[in-house]
C-alpha cells in the first residue's frame, strides 16, 4: 500500500514538473497562465454567468429551471467551501514551491494546497450548470479545467490538488441536486417574482395561474 501511495505521489510531482517547465519560457504564455490562474478573473466570470442565466431564459419553464440551477450552484458552493475549510484544517499539504525550486508565476500563498480553493469553486459552478444547461455547462467545465491547468503551470498546485477540487465540487453538486425537491418551491417563487418584475411577454403557465387563484 505504501508503495502504491509513493507511486502516485511521484506521478503527481512528475506531471507537475512537466507543466511547470513551460513557465517562464514565453512571455505571452506566462501572461495567459497568470490570467487563468488568477483567483478572481475566471471564477468571477463563471459566477456572473450562472447568476445571469435567469435573465436570458426563453420562457417560464426555462427560467424556473435556471433558478434551480442558480440555487443548486450557490448551495453547492457554500457546502464545498465548508468541506474545503475542514479538509484544509485536517490535512495540510505544502505548496510545490515550499518543497523545491519551481518556476513561479503567481503569488506565494502558504495555506494548504489540497484541495485547490480556486479549482473547487470553478468545478462546483461548472458541474452545477452542466446539470441544467449542458452547452453553457460544457463551456464552464472547459474554463474550470483551464483554471486547474494554469494553476499547476504557475507553480502553486499539484495536479492532485486540482483533481481533488473537481471531485469535491462534483460530490457537493450531486448532494444538493438530490435535495432539489426541497428547494423547488423557492425556485418557483423566484420565477413568479421575476415574471412580475420583468413584465414578461408570454402568459404564465397554467400552474402559476392555479396557484395564484
Amino acid at each position: 500500500m505504501a508503495g502504491i501511495f509513493q507511486f502516485f505521489i511521484g506521478l503527481d510531482r512528475a506531471v507537475f514538473h512537466f507543466f511547470n517547465s513551460a513557465a517562464g519560457a514565453w512571455r505571452p504564455l506566462d501572461w495567459a497562465v497568470k490570467a487563468g490562474a488568477d483567483d478572481h478573473i475566471i471564477p468571477v466570470i463563471m459566477t456572473v454567468t450562472v447568476l445571469s442565466l435567469v435573465l436570458f431564459a426563453r420562457d417560464h419553464d426555462s427560467r424556473e429551471r435556471d433558478f434551480r440551477c442558480v440555487i443548486c450552484a450557490l448551495a453547492a458552493v457554500v457546502l464545498s467551501m465548508l468541506l474545503l475549510y475542514a479538509m484544509n484544517r485536517l490535512f495540510f499539504r505544502p505548496r510545490p514551491f515550499s518543497s523545491y525550486p519551481v518556476s513561479m508565476l503567481f503569488y506565494h500563498n502558504t495555506d494548504s494546497a489540497f484541495p485547490s480553493n480556486a479549482a473547487t469553486l470553478a468545478f462546483t459552478l461548472a458541474f452545477a450548470t452542466l446539470l441544467y444547461r449542458r452547452r453553457v455547462g460544457a463551456v464552464m467545465l472547459a474554463l474550470a479545467c483551464l483554471v486547474g491547468l494554469c494553476r499547476v503551470t504557475a507553480g502553486v498546485h499539484y495536479p492532485a490538488d486540482i483533481i481533488a477540487g473537481a471531485v469535491l465540487g462534483l460530490g457537493c453538486v450531486l448532494l444538493v441536486k438530490a435535495a432539489e425537491p426541497a428547494f423547488s418551491p423557492v425556485s418557483r417563487a423566484c420565477n413568479r417574482a421575476l415574471y412580475r418584475v420583468l413584465c414578461a411577454w408570454e402568459p404564465p403557465p397554467a400552474r402559476y395561474r392555479r396557484q395564484s387563484g
